[in-house]
């Protein structure tokens, strides 16, 4: 069987919301590649919480290993869960939290009458194929993975870029994993991330350089997973496994850097040798673990010690407060780094959170995940507060250079959703960035105005609601910083049983590079857009989607995606050549 693995990523509004929601960002510029496709491929295929076992619930992102814990406490005790409020009264959930969870999970039971008993053997095969034309200038992407239920799966990625050769492709990865049941939780052999504590030691992908909602101050470790981004930022090549014991969980990593950029592309590299591991002990409140690296200099030259790190790192639960930390040692260029901090409820809807951290000059960046003020998590010291109703939000993030005590440097964001009817909401986002040691970019002041409307319904707090839909977005925003910015736009579709059609024209006034504005696009799944605006002038894209039966049966389908947009400067002082481009993307179900 050959099937989709991915939903209408930036096309489905409630779906795109869920991902929002779940990432803890405040809005989908904010998002990276590899977070949206890994949340995407959930909404299409839910990790099943009455089958997974606890490695793989943990690993998915979406639980952490508390979480997973109680899931499989409870499980043995109570037997499945089978409803959505039966999981909001599970040891660590809530209803909020289950609200957020519902998009990317199932629900499904082998202990219901008529559902087989097993299916760890079961094969399902997913696979993604793309071409897009700009200009005279084309690429191609591609994506499989084929599963054995539970028990084990093989998957492999690769895409081209504008204006490079076909073949070989630019980037690509590939893996195998085997799930084990009892003492083993997996084993990878190929391309995988590796997330532990709060990101100071070991942490694959990139670092969040703004907070927003609570979920944002705490990073929320998956350990080792694995990869099937076309990019692979700060993923490993090796291999890797982790087990289990009691309340224990250990995991041994082997990876050789430099080792994708020498087979990708013909890019000659020397690939060096890295051995690292962690162990966690988890409590029914509490949970405390030890991360460690090790990584040598370029194989086949003299040996000697490229970089490490070791660290310890806690999280736990008093009182409905969750406290959270990481204290990291740099044995090579001896320095310290650190991370502590808080999110309390307030009652109600409401939360407060606090986080500290400190990095010193040397620090080494890299594998290095956490929190930042600037471009690198290094030698910054910083406070960060948070404050949260619902879906309103309010963070500062103040810091300064541990070198430089003038260097300094404060964010502030503001998020305010109005619900105006149950149809339309508005939704206002103020950002500040303040910078005194700047001679022309002292503050950098953003503003933007969402007017959504949707004729399935939509919440100011849950997004918008599934289901066949007339939709509509209304954009007004603005950069101050060099000069002032300017982007608008206006976007409207429908969202049918089978189909999507979505039409979208902007205008945009910015003058200089540092008053750019990023805006995200609708686009075929798989695909990640979010460019930057910068000049005078037009963009217009057309969005459309269909599904089609092949046969009697529904599950034999073919799913066809594609996307044109222009970009033209015609006010600009000085000619520049407008920018055009057509994906095409197609996704059977056999």
């Amino acid at each position: 069987m050959l099937s989709a693995a991915f939903p209408l990523s930036g096309q489905t509004d409630a779906q795109l919301s869920s991902i929002v929601a779940m990432a803890g960002v405040p809005d989908a510029e904010s998002l990276d590649e590899q977070e949206l496709e890994r949340l995407s491929r959930f909404l299409v295929h839910p990790v099943e919480i009455n089958i997974a076992s606890s490695s793989k619930l943990v690993s998915s992102g979406l639980f952490t290993r508390y979480q997973a814990a109680s899931i499989a406490d409870y499980r043995t005790r109570n037997g499945d869960i089978l409803s959505y409020s039966e999981l909001a009264a599970v040891e660590g959930f809530g209803d909020e939290t289950v609200r957020r969870l519902a998009p990317f999970i199932s629900l499904r039971s082998r202990r219901i009458p008529g559902q087989p008993a097993t299916d760890t053997l079961a094969l399902r095969h997913d696979a993604l194929l793309r071409c897009a034309s700009r200009g005279g200038e084309w690429n191609w992407g591609m994506k499989y993975k084929v599963s054995a239920g539970e028990a084990a799966e093989a998957s492999f990625a690769a895409r081209t870029v504008y204006g490079g050769r076909q073949f070989p492709p630019a980037s690509w990865s590939g893996n195998v994993v085997f799930n084990g049941r009892k003492y083993m939780g997996k084993l990878i052999v190929g391309d995988y991330a590796a997330r532990f504590g709060q990101g100071l030691a070991l942490w694959s992908g990139l670092s969040l350089s703004s907070l927003s909602r609570s979920s944002s101050f705490v990073r929320r470790p998956t350990g080792i997973s694995p990869s099937w981004s076309y990019s692979g930022i700060m993923t490993h090549r090796g291999a890797a496994a982790d087990f289990m014991r009691g309340r224990f969980v250990a995991t041994a990593i082997l990876s050789f850097p430099g080792l994708r950029e020498s087979w990708e592309g013909g890019r000659k590299a020397s690939a060096a040798l890295m051995a690292g591991g962690n162990v966690t002990w988890y409590g029914p409140l509490a949970q405390a673990g030890v991360t460690g690296y090790y990584e040598s200099g370029p194989l086949g030259g003299p040996w000697y010690q490229q970089g490490g790190k070791v660290s310890a790192d806690f999280r736990s639960s008093v009182r409905g407060t969750d406290l959270f930390g990481e204290y990291a040692f740099d044995f090579v260029n001896k320095a310290l780094s650190a991370v502590s901090g808080a999110i309390v409820p307030l009652g109600g809807d409401w939360k407060a959170s606090v986080a500290w951290r400190c990095y010193p000059e040397s620090w080494d960046t890299a594998w290095t995940g956490s929190l930042k003020a600037w471009t690198r998590p290094e030698d910054e010291a910083s406070l960060s507060f948070g404050l949260e109703k619902g879906s309103a939000c309010l963070s500062a993030d103040c810091a300064m250079k541990v070198s430089d005590h003038a260097a300094r440097q404060c964010k502030v964001l503001l998020v305010v959703p109005v619900q105006l009817m149950d149809k339309a909401v508005l939704t206002l986002k103020v950002t500040e960035r303040y910078r005194p040691y700047e001679e022309l970019l002292v503050f950098k002041t953003g503003a933007r105005v969402d007017l959504d409307y949707s004729s399935a319904g939509l919440s100011a707090r849950y997004g918008a609601s599934e289901g066949q839909a007339w939709t509509a977005r209304f954009r007004m925003e603005a950069l101050l910083c060099r000069s002032l910015g300017v982007l608008s736009y206006l976007e409207g579709g429908r969202r049918g049983r089978n189909w999507t059609a979505f039409l979208r024209g902007g205008l945009f006034r910015i003058d200089n590079w540092d008053d750019r504005i990023y805006s995200y696009e609708r686009d075929a799944p798989g695909n990640f857009n979010v460019p930057a605006y910068y000049g005078r002038g037009y963009s217009l894209s057309a969005v459309a989607s269909g599904k089609f039966v092949l046969g009697r049966t529904p599950f034999r389908s073919m799913k066809l995606y594609f996307r044109a947009g222009a970009v033209g400067y015609p006010f600009m002082d000085e000619p520049k050549p407008s920018r055009t481009e057509v994906k095409l993307q197609a996704v059977f179900s056999l």
